[in-house]
């Protein structure tokens, strides 16, 4: 089979370049070892993620492939429960839990590609930082947020709203912010703004998701500035959440597209050889590389092979060269990946949203017509569906002191569990050496318990236990090799990760793959010599949609 380019791996990152080629006109194969599309984003079902971590977690066999071989290197102290839970075909589980600003370049691919058709979305309910066992504290992003808050004095909220208004603007140029633009952005708001320790915690980790103290503070404010102009495009916040576990079924509906416009699939078939042929071995296809897959009957011809670090050889590594996103980034990603500790946990007590009970009260009073007063039982239980919820540093007894921790739960309105059942995923960043002398399970399991004191409420009997767990799931998962070439007339481009940042890796992943589109089109165009091979002209990342009648608009899903 001969094509212009085979893409290995069904990340996203990877899916979206390949339907932006296959749009464009080339011919694609894309491939993937696992029956599953999504590689390391993909969402499992209970059985399937069982499965997924017992391969990873056994020994290594002789012969094995050089994908399993990088997987057990990259998801290490891997521990889970020995109990499966009824209904395990109903859960959505994701690999890699995402929240995705309404407004970003993902959200730009999918209506301009057509891909949005394919999948569905839920706005996130609430985002909180957690206070103490059982309570959460609200995080104010908005001018309606400063003003009912209670914790907030009248000074406070002045400080609060003047640093709101600044962030939501052009800041780049501002006196503020010049010569101020790599300090520390817990400093810059406590210098500059005048913030107190508290809210300006409940700024960094909460409103600009960073993830230590020591992030910089342009990077911080251009998150700060996308997130709070999404706000308000599907609805009061500003993230989404994809049904069905997230962006493993987006990385499939970018697959869908890919196939439509003329790719070929081909899963569950290990890569048994990549052969790079010089000029003088007269391939008679005159070809670059030859592949050969177990059990395809054919062998695959290319000029471009797209992978994502776990296919490539050592033999390949050597000449291949890395893509990686701009740095810095637009976005205000961070511009270093981190090792990544993760929970993944199954319960069946929903989890509160709850402030203190007189704090709760106060703010219910406040809401009501003048001279009426909210009888307690009516006040909100605070439960939710699909909520995120930050850990600062050291707001956990035997916790990180130095990375926020994010926790991110899914029900049933996200399509991804049965009624009554909900998923919890905590991720926590690994940023010192110390910690990786503890286990997954010791890294994670202070933040479980501490998710797991927000399943109680007021109205619960005095004494009450949380939740206990119907399953659990233990692992790091550790940052693959990168090429250290970035030559541009590589024609072995590899993927790394751009960012471990729950609220950017969907974007992230998307403007990697644009780079790497446009790197690959120039590629695969300079490799079309002969006068029969014609150049595909190619004008933009997305070609313009074909109009269908009565279509419903495409920015209403």
């Amino acid at each position: 089979m001969d094509v212009d380019a085979v893409v290995f791996g069904t990340g996203l990152s990877e899916s979206v370049t390949a339907a932006a080629l296959s749009k464009a006109g080339f011919s694609i194969a894309h491939i993937d070892a696992n029956t599953y599309y999504g590689g390391d984003d993909t969402s499992l079902t209970l059985d399937e993620l069982v499965q997924w971590a017992d391969q990873r977690a056994s020994a290594p066999r002789d012969n094995q492939s050089t994908y399993i071989s990088a997987q057990r290197k990259k998801y290490t102290s891997i521990s889970r429960s020995s109990e499966l839970v009824p209904q395990s075909r109903q859960y959505s589980l994701s690999l890699a839990p995402t929240i995705i600003p309404s407004i970003g370049p993902l959200i730009d691919s999918l209506v301009a590609s057509g891909v949005s058709r394919y999948g569905g979305f839920k706005l996130m309910e609430r985002l909180g930082m957690f206070d103490r066992p059982g309570v959460v504290r609200s995080v104010p992003s908005s001018k309606e947020d400063v003003f009912k808050s209670k914790e907030l004095s009248l000074v406070d909220k002045r400080r609060l709203m003047r640093f709101l208004v600044f962030a939501a603007g052009e800041f780049e140029s501002a006196t503020e912010l010049k010569g101020k633009e790599n300090v520390p952005f817990f400093n810059f708001l406590r210098d500059v703004f005048s913030l107190d320790e508290r809210t300006a915690r409940s700024v960094a980790y909460g409103l600009a998701f960073c993830v230590s103290a020591q992030d910089p503070t342009l990077s911080a404010l251009q998150r700060l500035r996308r997130y709070s102009k999404s706000v308000g495009r599907y609805g009061p916040s500003a993230f989404l959440v994809g049904h069905y576990g997230g962006i493993g079924e987006v990385a499939q509906g970018f697959c869908r597209t890919s196939a439509v416009s003329g790719g070929t699939y081909v899963l569950g078939r290990r890569l048994l050889s990549v052969s790079s042929l010089k000029s003088e071995d007269n391939s008679p296809s005159g070809r670059k590389y030859v592949i050969e897959l177990e059990d395809f009957p054919d062998q695959l011809a290319c000029d471009l092979i797209i992978s994502s670090p776990d296919y490539i050889s050592t033999e390949l590594f050597a000449h291949a060269s890395a893509v990686m996103t701009s740095t810095p980034s637009l976005l205000g990603t961070p511009s270093e990946p981190y090792p990544v500790a993760r929970c993944i946990a199954i319960i069946d007590r929903p989890i509160r949203f709850c402030a203190e009970a007189s704090a709760t009260r106060a703010a219910a009073n406040a809401d009501a017509p003048s001279g009426e007063q909210v009888l307690p039982e009516k006040i909100a239980t605070g439960e939710v569906d699909t909520a995120f919820l930050v850990f600062s540093p050291s707001s956990v007894p035997s916790g990180s002191t130095t990375a926020a921790v994010h926790m991110l739960v899914t029900g049933e309105g996200s399509m991804s569990a049965p009624s009554g059942k909900w998923i919890v995923y905590i991720s926590r960043p690994l940023l010192g050496d110390d910690e990786y002398s503890s286990s997954a399970e010791e890294l994670m399991r202070p933040y479980l318990d501490a998710t797991l004191s927000l399943t109680t409420s007021a109205s619960d009997v005095a004494g009450a236990s949380p939740a206990q767990p119907l399953f659990t799931l233990f692992y790091i998962q550790q940052l693959p090799p990168s090429p250290a070439s970035t030559d541009a007339t590589s024609t072995t481009l590899v993927t790394p990760p751009a960012t471990s940042l729950i609220s950017e890796l969907a974007d992230a992943a998307t403007e990697q793959a644009e780079k790497i589109f446009w790197r690959a089109a120039e590629l695969l165009n300079a490799s079309r010599k002969s006068e029969d091979a014609k150049k595909v002209e190619v004008e933009s990342f997305w070609p313009p949609l074909d109009v269908i009648e009565d279509e419903p608009n495409l920015e209403e899903w």
